[in-house]
């Protein structure tokens, strides 16, 4: 193994076989320091556990340990060394301390030498020479095949110039090795992506790390695990020849091997429990008797089981001191230290020792060159994207995103509101593109990781060439989808026309495309998990969103902040896309009235938008340099978050092979009424037994008789279990047929060749009968359906065709009373991480057991029984992370908590799966105990049991492939009776040593399975088993059956039960608790700084709406903290569901209501910070509702989240749509575009956003009833001081354009003036007015003036040339007919004293003083001899007699005159003067969250409470309805 027989490859092998070696480790002492408790005295805070989990911290105080204690050895080339130890006994911390690989934390004393020379902590060649497989199989990347990966390794391990041809015999010879050669074309596949079995896997690691040519030492860190007895013997066999061979080095430790295997070994290390050497030597039975075994204790009495069990026999520390005693004094102790001294007296000088290394050690760091690495690495990397599902998701995403967003905003006009609304496309298409790229990259590089540093740890190649490639092959996919975007929804939207500005926008969003990538590579390089990662990512955007400068603008936000909006890349790029679209552009939207009284349409400079918008942020150049400025500041961003992440990965090259040490929690108990359970632990375990009133009353015998099942395996379907869909399960099987590639492994294939009909029989005609206080083996080949046969008879299988019979005392079972009786231990231990020992126990223990016995009897005895006592008020904790209960304790607690219901039957799962072989004995040891003690009929799976164990059972059922009976029957004493039937079968006897259950598997895979099976019917043993069915079957019929009743709870106990354990998780869940609390105070902390003590006016009461609108979406960020427990927590429901011990809709209902303190507490938190910091309104009703409706929001927010997690079938899926949706929810809930300005199509989504409701809930409750002052003169420059009557002076509007002085009115959309409409009429009738000043006439009534203004509008007398027609059609048009209007002005100048005079006064230029006309007729004129200079004159003065006397009191008659105007805010000379109140109700109608009522000229939003709350409440009920309908359809995905 770890060469090569071809070529130039063979050539370097064969030398490497002339150089000898020795690696050596003497008084190898790994020292972890201590940690302090940094994080308070309470074990149950948040705090804590989050520091726990996120952090790395130290949930309590703990003391430095040493997890080697001065271990030595030494193995030559050609060797193989077996180490052996205990649970925490530090074998793989002595692996990795070997290969350089050791936890940069802990500190390593001694030395690891090659022939003599130390070689140092951290020699980066090595780590090549050296090669590490860890225990993990979960490393690959599961979308490639077997083939595919070992062939990049061995790729990366070659010397970069060897042929493909060369590379493919390399990969042909290690997969033919290992047994892979039928796999080759299988995806290696993972829990989403079926591949290759378990046992292949392993395969997969330990070949994929051995294939370097370079590597000559191996340390295999528990590489059988899983793997069939036979395969691992074969396995190790190979590997032993191998080191033999090509004069390699192996370093293996394993579980629990055979005598067999461990034979197969030159030399042993055993190691105790404190990490300290008790043996290193041959393997030597007699010697390790010698040492293992006390003096005067019989070799046969103490050795009866295999060489393992011999050297894991101390059980307690005195045993081990004195086991480390004798092998000091022992000669293999003094053999150690002699061949160490002569490996050091045999070393090289000082001056020499560099040089050997170098001749031994590869002289680069990568065996290939960088360029090269380039290549293979892109290679692989196009692969893996397109595998990737996500890849053409995100394709579609885009495409449908495009679509939402161009269609959302696609009706805005080129007006103020239109341009207002493009600010809106523009912010949102920034934050969109940004969380999307974030998003999507995130989950691959915590995938991408693991692989990445293992292959980055044993140097395969440069992880910053790897990091370059991933950001080169990343950049076509963030210019497609950036493509996508803008190509749909810029032209859409009908932003500025012309294709630089559309490059420019397109160059914008690829490169936020960029900086989002780099900027979630970052988190992946410095995040410990993809939550924290997860988390940090939507802060941090929130926070981009905020500074951003759409809302608040730069300048408004406060100085403690502002400096963040020049380290924000959502700055740049909103700064460059307005530039982009506003400069050099216009809009209309307000009517210009000239001083001289001419009112045309004006058009709005883009430039004068901006600065109000205070973009530029700092004029420091033309906008055209600024806008590019910005667009390379983005890709300045990413490249600088690159390079730090570069950075941090490289440093930190100890976060995947070495888990961050973690005491174990505990729970902070108070002094009940029962006092300290775990110290009070009842001794007498029959006194137990008693009290719990239970004793040995149950069945005396299951029998199963003609058993079979039978499942429909379709056209596409394999005789695998099935699984949930996922989004790479669904996708893979086409990704992999355009790849050509095959997704599932020729044994499954063979099965489908070998069935043709539809229907695959996995159990067959299946015969056993199970005895009470008996244990029984349930074994078999590989496939043969032990698990299945398991699931079957203990109810858990609900697929397939299940015929046969399952008879208890020969009564057929009843499910109602089977449910009471059985207990099942899966092979996964699905515990509630969160709960102690004691708990979790005492939680089944209320639920499962009737009121009447003493339960805590009952659980004290389990515990004893099951050897938990030193663990009962320890928290479960999580297996994955390493913290927690061990292995072997997590096992027995599963066990426990089936033991604890008083089980008639127990059926335990591979109960010693990944177990030492001490562990494994303390889990079967515990199991037999309770068999005798409660009577139990017990059926036990069990994978490669050591001799001892397997002869702790007392019954086998051993299965053939198919599914067929090959013994079921009694072992014997000393496993005769077993051994006897398989001598018969195979003619040959195993020896005295020998392993009974490795005897009979290897006679039933080396024979023919048939025969086994035909030779067992044909036994005495099978026509006993049949007569004793018979005769159960008999007896049934005369005695009546006994009952056993499910003990059912009262709904309310049950549900307080759940209530509690609920809340008792979540409290001390940090994902749930102190994300949610800490986040929200932090993020609010930092919304109430932006938009710090709000003013009452305009300004402040927009910055009141973007405050509520960014704190709704603070809310969203706990969603995805609600995903996490509620996934994890599925499978711990199902088991418990299906057991009984709960129903779902209560558990559901304990769910719902344990989150709702934590919503009230979030809800106050929230309220306290941002409330008074932003300065809302005060009053009981307004904060009353104010906590309300947040407590709604919390509460509906973290409900869809676990909506999510119910109905999606992983973590990843259930953000992703979380995701999604609220990014759709923030483009429909009416703030980025308000719902009038809204396609008529999109209104029904926005009705349907409940974050809608909340928005405008919060948003009326804060500006209803309130008015917002905006201070018109502070806007508008004066132009003149015109003296009044009072002294004072009058400020008219001028200079808001540079060359014209004017007036100004803004009209709101809809009502425009353009043309010849009221609209226009009425503004050129008020530039009139405002020219002629104060009014003259004394009319007491409008009637007149009205029929005036009607008569005007309907015949055009305001149109262009405003004062001619005005006159033409009032007082003369150069005929003798009368004007159109004449009649209603003389009504109206009738109200004045002497009014001919006073209008002929307004002729006096033009009527000649001898000819008075009268003004009761028609007046021939002649206007239009004069200039239009003069007919304005004339038409202002006519204007002033037609207004009524008073401030202002005239320019109000011509808006009472046109009611379109009352939807129209104007700027006139009073407003001017004293500012205008604008009513909170008139801002909240330009939402549509308000009404205008006609005939009263009065807002009113009446639908806080009878419409958004109630809203909101449908919503959240909804959601809880259908969460309990979910909870229903749970299933557990393994199944």
């Amino acid at each position: 193994m770890g060469i090569s027989t071809h070529g130039a490859q063979g050539a370097i092998d064969e030398c490497a076989k002339d150089k000898e070696f020795v690696l050596s480790f003497e008084d190898i002492t790994v020292h972890v320091p201590s940690q302090s408790n940094c994080c308070g005295s309470n074990k149950n805070s948040p705090l804590r556990n989050y520091g726990q989990e996120y952090f790395g911290m130290s949930v309590e105080h703990r003391d430095a340990f040493y997890t080697l204690d001065r271990v030595s050895g030494y193995v030559k080339s050609g060797e193989t060394l077996l180490v052996l130890g205990k649970s925490g006994s530090g074998k793989s911390t002595l692996l990795r301390s070997l290969c350089g690989r050791l936890n940069q934390t802990d500190e390593l004393c001694g030395n690891v030498s090659l022939n003599g020379v130390p070689i140092g902590k951290s020699n980066q060649s090595w780590r090549r020479m050296c090669s590490y497989v860890s225990a993990d199989d979960g490393t690959h990347s599961p979308v490639l095949t077997v083939g595919e990966t070992f062939t990049f390794a061995a790729q990366c391990t070659s010397d970069g110039h060897s042929s493909e041809e060369e590379i493919e015999d390399t990969v042909d010879f290690f997969l033919d090795a290992l047994g892979l050669s039928h796999v080759k074309d299988t995806v290696v596949g993972d829990e989403n992506l079926r591949g290759v079995s378990g046992g292949q896997k392993r395969r997969v690691t330990v070949g994929e790390m051995m294939i370097d040519p370079s590597a000559r030492v191996f340390c295999l860190d528990n590489i059988t695990d899983g793997l069939a007895s036979t395969d691992s013997f074969s396995l190790i066999q190979q590997i032993s020849v191998a080191c033999k061979k090509y004069r390699l080095a192996a370093v293996i430790t394993l579980l629990q091997p055979s005598d067999e295997i461990v034979q197969l070994f030159d030399k042993i290390l055993v190691l105790s429990s404190e990490g300290k050497t008790t043996y290193f030597g041959p393997v030597d039975r007699g010697t390790l008797q010698s040492i293992f075994l006390d003096e005067g204790v019989d070799a046969e009495k103490g050795d009866s089981g295999g060489i393992a069990d011999l050297v894991m026999s101390q059980t307690t520390a005195s045993m081990e001191e004195s086991t480390i005693s004798r092998f000091k004094s022992s000669p293999n102790n003094l053999q150690l230290i002699k061949e160490l001294d002569v490996i050091k007296a045999n070393a090289a000088s000082l001056e020499d020792r560099e040089s050997v290394l170098k001749d031994f050690l590869p002289s680069e760091k990568h065996s290939t060159s960088r360029l090269y690495q380039l290549r293979i690495i892109a290679n692989r990397r196009r692969k893996l994207i397109l595998r990737n599902s996500m890849t053409y998701a995100r394709s579609i995403i885009a495409i449908v995103f495009g679509i939402i967003v161009g269609s959302l905003f696609s009706a805005l006009q080129q007006d103020t509101i239109g341009a207002l609304g493009r600010s809106g496309y523009i912010f949102l298409s920034s934050f969109l593109v940004l969380m999307l790229s974030s998003a999507v990259t995130i989950p691959d590089g915590f995938r991408q990781r693991i692989t990445l540093f293992k292959h980055r740890d044993s140097e395969f190649y440069s992880g910053t060439v790897a990091y370059v490639v991933q950001v080169v092959l990343d950049l076509p996919l963030s210019v497609l989808e950036a493509t996508l975007i803008a190509s749909i929804s810029y032209w859409w939207v009908g932003m500025t026309p012309g294709a630089n500005h559309f490059l420019f926008f397109l160059g914008t969003l690829i490169g936020l495309e960029c900086v989002g990538q780099a900027f979630a590579r970052f988190l992946c390089a410095v995040s410990r998990t993809q939550v924290s990662a997860n988390v940090a990512s939507s802060l941090c955007i929130l926070l981009f969103a905020t500074v951003g400068g759409f809302m608040p603008a730069y300048s408004t936000i406060t100085w403690v902040l502002r400096w963040l909006s020049w380290i924000t890349p959502v700055s740049y790029a909103f700064e460059g896309m307005m530039i982009n679209n506003f400069d050099g552009a216009s809009f209309f939207g307000l009517v210009i009235v000239d001083k001289d009284g001419t009112s045309t349409v004006g058009n709005v400079d883009g430039t004068k938008y901006l600065s109000s918008q205070s973009l530029p942020r700092s004029q420091w150049g033309t906008n055209t340099q600024i806008k590019i400025f910005d667009c390379l500041m983005l890709f300045v961003f990413a490249v600088v978050l690159d390079c730090i992440a570069i950075y941090y990965q490289e440093s930190s090259r100890d976060w995947y092979f070495n888990k961050i040490r973690r005491s174990r929690a505990t729970v902070a108990r108070s002094k009940d009424k029962e006092g300290k359970r775990g110290d009070k632990l009842i001794e007498d375990d029959a006194e137990a037994q008693v009290k719990s009133g239970e004793g040995c009353m149950g069945p005396q015998s299951l029998a199963v008789s003609n058993l079979s099942y039978t499942v429909n395996i379709g056209k596409a379907k394999n005789c695998c279990k099935p699984r949930r869909a996922t989004c790479g399960s669904l996708l893979g099987p086409a990704l992999a047929k355009i790849a050509g590639k095959s997704l599932e492994s020729p044994e499954a294939a063979t099965e489908k060749e070998e069935t043709p009909v539809k229907e695959l029989k996995l159990l067959n005609e299946v015969a056993a009968r199970f005895k009470c206080g008996r244990m029984t083996a349930l074994m078999g080949q590989s496939g043969a359906g032990k698990t299945t046969l398991l699931d079957v008879i203990a109810g858990y299988k609900t697929g397939g065709v299940i015929t046969g019979d399952i008879m208890i005392d020969g009564y057929p079972k009843e499910d109602d009373m089977w449910k009471a009786m059985n207990g099942y231990a899966e092979q996964q231990d699905i515990l509630n991480p969160y709960m102690s020992v004691l708990e979790t126990i005492t939680f089944t223990a209320d639920c499962r057991l009737p009121s009447h016995v003493d339960k805590k009897a009952i659980i004290n005895s389990v515990i004893e029984l099951m050897d938990l006592s030193a663990y009962v008020d320890m928290i479960v904790g999580h297996e994955k992370e390493g913290e927690g209960l061990p292995k072997h304790a997590r096992k027995r607690l599963t066990i426990a908590n089936q033991l604890v219901v008083q089980p008639k039957v127990l059926f335990l799962d591979e109960p010693t799966s990944s177990l030492g072989v001490n562990d494994a004995a303390v889990v079967m040891r515990a199991v037999r105990r309770s068999t005798d003690a409660m009577k139990l009929i017990t059926l036990v799976t069990i994978h490669q049991p050591s001799k001892k164990m397997f002869e702790s059972f007392d019954d086998l059922l051993l299965l053939a492939k198919g599914g067929r009976v090959a013994y079921c029957g009694e072992l014997g004493p000393s496993s005769q009776t077993l051994i006897s039937h398989f001598t018969s079968l195979s003619g040959t006897s195993p020896s005295a040593s020998a392993n009974p259950a490795d005897f009979v598997l290897s006679v039933l895979d080396g024979g023919s399975p048939d025969e086994a099976v035909a030779k067992f019917k044909e036994s005495e043993l099978c026509k006993e088993l049949l007569s004793a069915i018979d005769a159960d079957v008999k007896e049934a019929e005369t005695q009546p059956r006994s009952s056993v009743t499910k003990h059912s709870l009262h709904f309310f106990t049950e549900f307080g039960l759940l209530f509690r354990r609920q809340f008792l998780v979540q409290w001390r869940n940090p994902s749930y608790s102190f994300l949610r609390f800490y986040v929200s105070a932090g993020a609010t902390f930092v919304l109430g700084l932006l938009f710090f003590d709000i003013k009452h006016d305009v300004q402040g009461a927009v910055f009141a709406i973007a405050a509520i609108f960014f704190m709704t979406f603070v809310l969203v960020i706990p969603m995805q903290s609600a995903v996490i427990p509620l996934i994890q927590d599925r499978a711990v429901l199902y088991r418990e569901a299906v057991s009984g011990t709960y129903s779902r809709f209560t558990y559901g209902l304990g769910q719902l209501f344990a989150d709702i303190p934590f919503h009230a507490l979030n809800t106050v938190i929230m309220y306290a910070i941002i409330y008074y910091l932003v300065g809302f309104r005060s009053g009981a009703e307004f904060v009353g509702y104010f906590i309300f409706m947040l407590f709604l929001a919390n509460w509906s927010v973290t409900s869809m989240g676990q909506l999510y997690a119910l109905v999606t079938p992983n973590e990843e899926t259930a953000n992703g749509l979380a995701g999604l949706s609220v990014i759709l929810s923030v483009c429909l809930m009416g703030f980025l575009i308000t719902s009038s300005a809204m396609p008529q199509g999109w209104l029904w989504a926005n009705t349907a956003n409940m974050f809608r409701y909340i928005l405008q809930g919060l948003v009326t409750n804060e500006l209803s009833g309130q008015n917002y002052k905006i201070d018109i003169g502070a806007l508008i420059p004066p132009v003149e001081n015109t003296p009044k009557a009072d002294g004072g002076s009058g400020r008219f509007l001028a200079h808001l354009f540079d060359d014209s002085d004017g007036k100004v009115i803004t009209f709101m959309p809809g009502t425009v003036p353009e043309g010849d409409n009221a609209a226009a009429q009425g503004a050129a009738l008020l530039g009139l007015a405002l020219h002629a000043g104060e009014g003259e006439n004394s009319a007491e009534s409008e009637d007149d003036f009205r029929n005036l203004l009607e008569c005007m509008v309907l015949n055009k007398c305001l149109v262009e040339p405003v004062p001619t027609n005005f006159l033409e059609c009032n007082v003369s048009n150069d005929s003798q007919v009368a004007p159109v209007c004449f009649e209603q002005f003389k009504a109206v100048i009738a109200n004045l004293e002497d009014s001919e005079r006073q209008v002929g006064e307004c002729f006096i230029d033009i009527i000649e003083r001898n000819e008075p006309s009268s003004i009761g007729a028609p007046a021939s004129l002649k206007l239009g001899a004069y200039t239009e200079e003069k007919h304005r004159e004339i038409a202002s003065c006519l204007t002033r007699k037609l207004l009524i006397k008073g401030p202002a009191i005239g320019l109000k008659s011509i808006l009472n005159g046109f009611s379109e105007l009352w939807d129209i805010v104007m700027f006139i000379q009073d407003i001017i003067e004293n500012g205008l109140d604008i009513p909170g109700d008139a801002i909240l109608y330009y939402f549509g969250w308000s009404q205008f009522d006609a005939e009263t000229f009065e807002f009113s939003a009446p639908w806080k409470w009878n419409y958004c709350v109630i809203a909101v409440v449908v919503f959240l009920l909804a959601m809880e309805i259908i969460k309990l309908c979910a909870v229903n359809f749970i299933v557990w995905t393994k199944r």
